[in-house]
């Protein structure tokens, strides 16, 4: 749901004056799917909105969404205090440390996650509605979805204000307990890319042709499948056949079809020819049109298209990807997620940590790796490391290693290198395979 520009708003009537700051009022979209409102979080084209549901409906949009949040929600999360030796893990009898256990009693942290990074990026916006107890501590974390709310800018006596006006009244919000109006101090918002500093815009709002274009390609693709298909070839006759060798023609190719009959060779006579039939030109267009537009689609979430284009188009080494995905795509929205729980949720001193090392533990030997390197330079023991990967604590593995850099390079996929490269020391020429000079001495 948007600002709306006129004087009566859809919630319930209050006092406060409402204050314009944006010019979207909602609309309706009908497309063979049923007619159902838009607003703020729809994608506006030329030719009418497009909600946010109906662009999911792209497999190239749902495997964007897909990956990212689950990604996401598969990093480990942790609540870290501020310290004089720097941060260490905040004590447990911290209220909100449970909610990185589960935010609320209906989801766990990482079902939370999934929901607001999936609002956040096809809305644009993910609201959290943050419940307290009596002494002020927060107490659960509830994600509302950004179609149930109408944000809303409220004026009281000199000062103004940022609400969130609940517009559905359904089982669901009834069972959430959700209360009808939140303030931007009750909620957990975070946004995407703004253009006035209080709502964000998601990508598919930004660039909503690419989606539209998708969509139209969509529907041809459906209505070419079901209205009929084009077979793989046809057999000609020399004359019109009668009713009788009609029967019989039929009869005699059903030794030829299903798959036990795969291969074999069928015998023609009297003239007949079987001729292959083959994609003409503008199918072949139509097929690189709809290759194009997963490439965009893609582009826009800034997600590498191997990634989801699985199948012949796979590299054999997706570390560099991978290594893009995690750097372009999910760091910007784990900080931004990092920034809002901690100024919302936190008190002073304390901060989310999601660590992004998580991204690491579906490649053992790259954990391996990056563990070995991180004891070898002393940043930590031995005992952490086990405990990284699921092993027990050994009775001499809590000492740092300090002082001792590591003699050797780390090898996995996407690692880089951490040996010692020494310069010019003598006239022969390094050792093959090695960073080693073995010449003789200067």
């Amino acid at each position: 749901m948007g600002f709306f520009t006129n004087s009566t708003p859809r919630s319930r009537a209050r006092k406060e004056p409402v204050l314009s700051i944006e010019s979207r009022v909602s609309g309706r979209y009908s497309d063979g799917w049923g007619s159902v409102s838009v607003g703020l979080g729809a994608t506006q084209t030329a030719h009418g909105p497009v909600p946010a549901w109906l662009s999911e409906s792209l497999s190239a949009v749902t495997a964007c969404l897909e990956i990212i949040t689950a990604s996401i929600a598969s990093l480990p999360a942790s609540i870290v205090a501020d310290a004089e030796d720097g941060r260490q893990a905040a004590q447990g009898t911290l209220p909100a440390v449970k909610l990185i256990s589960r935010p609320n009693i209906r989801q766990s942290w990482p079902s939370f996650c999934m929901q607001v990074v999936a609002d956040l990026q096809m809305q644009g916006n993910s609201v959290s509605w943050i419940k307290k107890d009596a002494r002020g501590a927060v107490v659960s974390l509830t994600p509302i979805p950004w179609t149930w709310l109408s944000p809303q800018v409220v004026g009281v006596g000199a000062h103004s204000r940022l609400v969130f006006d609940l517009v559905t009244s359904t089982p669901e919000t009834q069972l959430l307990g959700l209360p009808p109006r939140l303030l931007d101090t009750e909620v957990l918002h975070i946004k995407a890319r703004s253009d006035n500093g209080l709502i964000g815009r998601s990508v598919l709002a930004r660039a909503a042709g690419v989606v539209r274009e998708s969509l139209e390609m969509s529907k041809v693709a459906e209505k070419t499948w079901r209205n009929g298909m084009r077979p793989s070839g046809y057999l000609s006759s020399p004359s019109y056949l009668t009713d009788e060798q009609r029967k019989l023609a039929k009869a005699s190719l059903l030794d030829y079809s299903g798959a036990l009959n795969a291969g074999k060779v069928p015998l023609l006579e009297g003239g007949w020819s079987f001729k292959q039939a083959s994609l003409n030109s503008a199918d072949a267009e139509f097929l690189s049109s709809r290759q194009f537009g997963v490439a965009e689609i893609c582009r826009l979430f800034r997600v590498p298209e191997p990634l989801i284009q699985l199948g012949d188009r796979l590299p054999a080494d997706l570390s560099p990807y991978l290594a893009a995905f995690a750097q372009l795509t999910l760091a910007p929205i784990v900080s931004a997620i990092e920034a809002e729980f901690d100024q919302a949720v936190l008190p002073a001193g304390y901060h989310l940590l999601i660590d992004m090392g998580g991204l690491l533990r579906g490649n053992y030997s790259a954990v391996a790796a990056a563990n070995c390197a991180q004891v070898q330079s002393g940043i930590m023991t031995a005992n952490e490391a086990r405990s990284a990967v699921g092993l027990s604590s050994h009775a001499d593995g809590d000492a740092l290693r300090t002082g001792s850099a590591p003699n050797w390079p780390a090898d996995a996929p996407g690692m880089p290198s951490l040996a010692p490269k020494p310069g010019h020391t003598g006239d022969g020429l390094p050792a093959p395979g090695t960073h080693q000079n073995e010449g003789a001495s200067a």
